[in-house]
C-alpha cells in the first residue's frame, strides 16, 4: 500500500487540472467528505413497498425541492399510489414523486426491510412505483463489488485497480445515463445495498484509499470492465459489449498469455438440445461474430438453413450457463448429433485481466502501472464532481433543466 499511495501523490498532483476550465473549476481538496451521487432503481413497477424511517426525515418534491412533510422520530408506512397521487401514511394529493431524506447521519432508511443509505425517491408512473436510491458513490462501490468479489483474495493493489475502475464506470454511467429519473438497474451492477452483503475488509479498504480517484480518456471518465483470466487478450468495451463508447483498445497480456492452456476449458452440448434453446428445428450451421483484434467472440449465429437465431455473447452465456461457457474466447464445432466449444480465459475478455493484474501486484506493481496497462492511453485523475461540460448533451439538458 505505502507504494501505491507514494504513486497517487504524484500522480494524482499532476493530473488534477486535467479537468480544470474557467467555467467548470475543480477543487478537490474543498469537498473531501463530499461526494458524486448515482441514482440506483432499487424497485421496478411494484404495487408500493414498505418504508420505515428511523430518526429524523424530510419529504419533498424533487421536481421543485418544495417540501411536503417531515419529522423527528422516524415514520413507518406501506406507500402506494392512488387515483389522485402517492400516499405514505399521509396523502400527497396530485404529487406523483417524492424524495425522503434524512435529517442526519443517525437516521435510517429501510425499504422492504433492507436498509439503504443516502436518500430515497419514489415515482409512481402509469400506477406503478419506481424506487430510487440516491446515493454515494462510494457507497455503491462498495456494496455492489462486495458483492461481486467478496468470496476472492486478491492482493490488496489489485483490489485498489479494481476500485479506480470500478469507480470510473459509475462515473461514466452518470455523465451518459439516457433516463429521467435514474442512472442505472440496481441488477446490472449487483447493487443489493451495503447492509445486505457481507463486508470484505479488502475491498472497504481499497475504495477508501481511492476515493475520488478515476481513469479518463479522451479527458473523460469511460466504460470499463474486469474479466478474471484474458487467455492472452483482452478486447475493447465497445467491440464487445457493442455499445458506442470511446475507449481504450484491447491488450496483448503476457501473463495470461503463458497459461493460456492452463485457462483451457470444453463444453459438450447435443444438437436436439441446442436447437430446442434457440428454437430452430434444427442446428445445420454456426458462425462467430469475433473482435478482429483479440479473436473474443461478440455474438454468434446458429441456422437450420431455413431461418437463424443470433445471440450476443451475454445472451449465450445465460442461457447455456456461465459455468458451460467459460469466456468470449472460443472455437464451436458441429461433430455428428453434437456442438463442442473449445475455449481459453474466464469472463467477457474486457478490461482488467484479474489473474494478471494479481501477478502484476505480487511482483510489487502499483495500482497505476497496473491500470496504465490495461487502459493505455488513460490518465489518473481525482475528481469529487461532475462539472455540467462532461455531460453528454441529452443528460447535460436534465442537469440544467433541474429534472431528476
Amino acid at each position: 500500500m505505502k507504494s501505491f499511495e507514494k504513486s497517487l501523490m504524484v500522480l494524482v498532483t499532476f493530473f488534477i487540472p486535467l479537468f480544470a476550465t474557467h467555467e467548470d473549476p475543480i477543487t478537490p481538496d474543498a469537498d473531501d467528505e463530499g461526494n458524486v451521487s448515482i441514482k440506483v432503481l432499487i424497485r421496478e413497477n411494484v404495487d408500493g413497498a414498505l418504508i420505515d424511517v428511523s430518526g429524523g426525515y424530510k419529504v419533498f418534491n424533487p421536481e421543485n425541492g418544495k417540501v411536503l412533510s417531515s419529522g423527528f422520530s422516524g415514520k413507518r408506512y406501506y406507500l402506494q399510489a392512488n387515483n389522485v397521487g402517492l400516499k405514505w401514511g399521509e396523502g400527497y394529493p396530485g404529487i406523483h414523486q417524492i424524495k425522503i431524506s434524512p435529517k442526519n447521519k443517525k437516521t435510517t432508511i429501510l425499504v422492504d426491510g433492507i436498509q439503504y443509505k443516502g436518500s430515497i425517491i419514489v415515482y409512481d408512473i402509469d400506477s406503478k412505483i419506481q424506487i430510487v436510491n440516491d446515493v454515494d458513490v462510494e457507497d455503491v462501490l462498495r456494496a455492489s463489488l462486495s458483492s461481486i468479489l467478496g468470496n476472492t483474495n486478491y492482493e490488496s493493489t489489485t483490489y485498489d485497480a479494481i476500485a479506480i475502475a470500478a469507480r470510473t464506470n459509475l462515473y461514466h454511467t452518470i455523465l451518459n445515463s439516457p433516463n429521467t429519473y435514474w442512472n442505472v438497474n440496481a441488477k446490472d451492477i449487483d447493487y443489493q445495498s451495503h447492509a445486505s452483503v457481507l463486508s470484505n475488509l479488502s475491498i472497504e479498504k481499497a475504495v477508501l484509499s481511492t476515493k475520488h480517484l478515476i481513469l479518463a480518456y479522451q479527458d473523460k471518465p469511460f466504460a470499463t470492465s474486469w474479466t478474471e483470466h484474458s487467455g492472452g487478450r483482452t478486447a475493447s468495451y465497445e467491440s464487445i459489449f457493442r455499445k458506442k463508447s470511446p475507449g481504450p483498445e484491447g491488450v496483448f497480456v503476457g501473463y495470461a498469455q503463458k497459461m493460456r492452456e492452463e485457462s483451457k476449458w470444453k463444453s459438450v452440448l447435443s444438437i436436439a438440445d441446442l436447437a430446442k434453446l434457440t428454437g430452430l428445428e434444427t442446428i445445420r450451421s454456426i458462425d462467430l461474430f469475433q473482435d478482429q483484434n483479440s479473436k473474443k467472440v461478440y455474438a454468434i449465429r446458429f441456422s437450420d438453413n431455413k431461418t437463424f437465431a443470433e445471440w450476443t455473447i451475454f445472451e449465450l452465456r445465460q442461457k447455456i450457463g456461465l459455468n458451460r461457457i467459460l469466456s468470449s474466447d472460443f472455437t464451436v464445432h458441429l461433430i455428428r448429433d453434437h456442438v463442442e466449444f473449445n475455449g481459453y480465459g474466464r469472463g467477457y475478455g474486457v478490461g482488467i485481466c484479474l489473474f494478471t493484474a494479481d501477478q502484476m501486484a505480487k511482483i510489487g506493481d502499483s495500482a497505476p502501472q497496473i491500470l496504465t496497462h490495461f487502459f493505455p492511453e488513460s490518465t489518473l485523475v481525482k475528481l469529487n464532481t461532475l462539472p455540467k461540460s462532461l455531460f453528454t448533451n441529452e443528460a447535460k439538458e436534465k442537469v440544467e433543466h433541474g429534472s431528476p
